[in-house]
């Protein structure tokens, strides 16, 4: 059987993917306020890339300044998080062949309360977004002009969920 070049370059692309998807260092655990003290809270779990990072600080900052508890977790730890105690939880992953990380795929799967989800795919404009009922999907290239853009959507669909438990 003979691969063509356009076949040979996808295959190429998705196995230096999956060598980035297993070897990117994970980030770091942050926490910041204290969930007894605070009224929301926030779970974001996202992968290490400066773009993400930007995107993440920038939430991080906005939320803070309300006085929200917030953990920043890496998509590797997901599995291993309940979602029990946050408000709204925020995964920010990349897509690799239109499709998404596989445990952010699972870990969406197996959790009742798809309201809580604000998923930010970046890759290319075919980017994954889940088609599971409630949770708000949003796909984006990872551009750093757009960063505070999408940083700003991202604050603002979980303001819209703390608003929204405010009134239930």
């Amino acid at each position: 059987m003979r691969m063509d070049g356009r076949r040979l370059w996808w295959g190429v692309m998705v196995f230096l993917n999956l060598i980035a998807w297993g070897c990117a260092q994970p980030i770091k655990t942050v926490e910041s306020g204290a969930p007894a003290t605070s009224n929301f809270s926030v779970l974001i779990a996202s992968q290490n890339t400066k773009f993400k990072e930007a995107v993440v600080s920038e939430i991080y900052d906005e939320l803070k300044r309300k006085a929200f508890y917030l953990k920043i977790v890496d998509v590797r730890h997901l599995r291993s998080q309940s979602t029990r105690e946050f408000s709204a939880v925020v995964i920010i992953s990349k897509s690799m062949a239109g499709r998404p990380d596989p445990r952010v795929e699972s870990f969406i799967d197996n959790h009742p309360q798809k309201d809580k989800f604000i998923v930010l795919t970046t890759g290319l404009a075919s980017s994954w977004k889940p088609d599971t009922p409630g949770v708000d999907a949003i796909s984006s290239a990872s551009v750093m002009e757009q960063r505070d853009k999408i940083a700003r959507s991202i604050v603002d669909k979980i303001l819209a969920r703390v608003n929204s438990r405010k009134t239930q």
